[in-house]
């Protein structure tokens, strides 16, 4: 069978997933997810740090050793946000691809928000209207459509990375600091997002690390687990509630009284506030938890060929 493998070079993790073609769709084999913080400082320098770059490329020879023991026919690392933004992005993805004879890929806004929404979707019952919400370390973006077929989409330059260095220094945060922040986020979603495209949506998603981390605090997990996550329903009411309390810890705290990585925790408060603001502007009162995203989306449009 053919095995393909998608490397997400993200704002705050580097992931990857193998998985090969069976019938009916994919069957994942391995799913990675190390903290890299990939997009420090580029918000305020427009160029990734020397110490990021490191911690990506060690991060990507480790994944891929792995690639390497399993045989993996096609190889394709994508970069999002981060790399978008910064002026020696896509030479660095061009080089750490090179020297590992990867294919690479840097995704449009447009691009990130469709794949996540394929990827999403998968194995959902069919013919529905749906919304996704994808926040991640640098961008976030919001998709309607009906199984692949999207009818609205949108990428906005609000990530918890980005968030959180612009706005957010406080450990823990200060009430001034995070007005300044929520109302930042607001005007982004009144200058991005139409509600009119949500009339009609059956189910709300939510992906990416700071969805899954809020529902691994709502379940009072000790250890990570997926199958836990997935499909877990988060209330606007209690991400508020949740968001209150991490809000009033350090990011020490944070990490002894919830199962957080340490590379989440200091932006989990702002993406837990980017996340708040999204439902209350799109009048929406919960979101399911997804634990497939863009990285099911870039190995099912490989398996297509479509990438």
């Amino acid at each position: 069978m053919t095995r393909l493998a998608a490397i997400d070079t993200g704002t705050n993790s580097t992931r990857l997933l193998i998985a090969e073609l069976a019938p009916g769709g994919l069957r994942e084999i391995v799913r990675e997810t190390t903290v890299t913080r990939l997009g420090e400082g580029v918000d305020q320098c427009g160029r990734l740090a020397a110490a990021a770059r490191e911690r990506v490329s060690e991060c990507v020879a480790r994944y891929a050793a792995v690639i390497g023991e399993l045989g993996v026919d096609r190889v394709l690392v994508v970069a999002t946000s981060s790399v978008r933004d910064a002026a020696d992005g896509e030479s660095f993805l061009a080089e750490l691809s090179a020297y590992f004879q990867f294919d690479h890929l840097v995704l449009s806004g447009a691009q990130e928000a469709s794949l996540a929404f394929s990827g999403a979707v998968m194995g959902m019952e069919p013919g529905k209207k749906r919304i996704l919400f994808d926040v991640g370390g640098g961008s976030t973006e919001v998709v309607t459509g009906i199984d692949e077929k999207i009818s609205y989409s949108v990428s906005m330059d609000i990530g918890c990375v980005r968030i959180r260095e612009r706005f957010l220094p406080g450990d823990p945060p200060q009430p001034a600091e995070l007005q300044s922040a929520g109302s930042y986020i607001d005007t982004q979603l009144a200058r991005y997002v139409s509600a009119a495209a949500f009339s009609g949506a059956e189910q709300t998603l939510g992906v990416a690390g700071t969805v899954t981390a809020l529902a691994a605090v709502d379940l009072g997990l000790t250890a990570y687990d997926r199958e836990l996550v997935h499909g877990h329903v988060l209330t606007l009411k209690n991400i508020q509630k949740i968001s209150r309390m991490l809000t009033a810890m350090s990011t020490a705290q944070r990490i002894d009284n919830f199962f957080m990585e340490p590379g989440r925790a200091d932006v989990i408060v702002a993406g837990a506030l980017i996340l708040e603001r999204l439902l209350t502007f799109c009048r929406l009162e919960e979101l399911t938890v997804s634990e497939h995203d863009i990285l099911d989306g870039i190995a099912l449009a490989m398996s297509l060929e479509r990438l």
